[in-house]
């Protein structure tokens, strides 16, 4: 039944496209992931990255900020635009905490239905925590030269602190069943999208340090569902093989000794 239905799913996305109409599906998925060291700013496909604190930043104790895709082919430029009505203007200075990204560049990508959001929480003293408001992930293609928004509608929700700078963080927002389909569909070829995105926290819930949004590649369950598993990387799964082939080889041995 379920098959049924996610083909019935996949047949009203792709007429919705073809139609000219935007897809009406809406819900990053929160999944609570594993902490990861060595991944922080610079490691990582960091997206936005944003601080309230002054220095020319918005002085409203709303922390916001996004990056939209403004054009160049392999290395895109950007600017700092919010869709969705996000407020912006807090993002941090220089460009490596902000960037967009060409789909076939991201690590481990096979398709935009396996995109998904990191957000990393580095409040520090003793509020450790902030309340996240909005969170979108936009494509745009630059064949059709048009732009597809993927948000989290769920309730304000408090992200505690995990890990700071130098850390992965635990909180994912994965892209939902009927989600990951429209994504698909709107982007079959991954070297002609490009991901950026914008988050916002509460008023007053932040304090002088960055937070931080990263895209990556996650693994889905066989009916599509996210599991939450970030796809491993290329080098990993090398590991993982030649572990399984050096095991196979030690069993044989043991067998042949009997």
């Amino acid at each position: 039944m379920k098959t049924i239905k996610s083909a019935l799913m996949k047949v009203a996305i792709g007429a919705a496209f073809m139609t000219g109409a935007a897809p009406a599906f809406a819900d990053l998925i929160y999944v609570n992931g594993t902490q990861n060291a060595g991944t922080g700013l610079g490691a990582v496909s960091t997206v936005v990255t944003v601080q309230d604190n002054g220095n020319g930043r918005q002085q409203n104790n709303v922390q916001s900020g996004c990056v939209t895709y403004a054009g160049g082919n392999p290395k895109p430029t950007l600017n700092t635009s919010c869709d969705r009505d996000l407020e912006g203007g807090d993002n941090t200075a220089g460009s490596a905490g902000n960037n967009v990204y060409f789909l076939n560049t991201i690590m481990g990508l096979e398709s935009a239905g396996e995109l998904g959001f990191v957000v990393n929480i580095s409040e520090g003293g003793d509020d450790t925590g902030a309340i996240l408001t909005d969170l979108y992930l936009s494509l745009f293609n630059t064949s059709t030269n048009l732009f597809s928004f993927y948000e989290y509608t769920g309730l304000d929700k408090l992200l505690i602190g995990s890990g700071g700078v130098g850390q992965s963080g635990m909180h994912r927002f994965i892209l939902d069943e009927a989600q990951a389909a429209a994504a698909a569909l709107f982007c079959p070829v991954l070297a002609e999208c490009v991901a950026g995105g914008g988050v916002q926290f509460a008023r007053g819930t932040t304090n002088a340090t960055p937070d931080s949004v990263s895209i990556g590649a996650f693994e889905r369950d066989d009916d599509g569902n996210p599991g939450g598993g970030e796809v491993p990387e290329p080098g990993s799964i090398m590991l993982m093989a030649a572990g399984a082939l050096a095991a196979g080889l030690l069993r044989r041995r043991q067998g042949h000794r009997k």
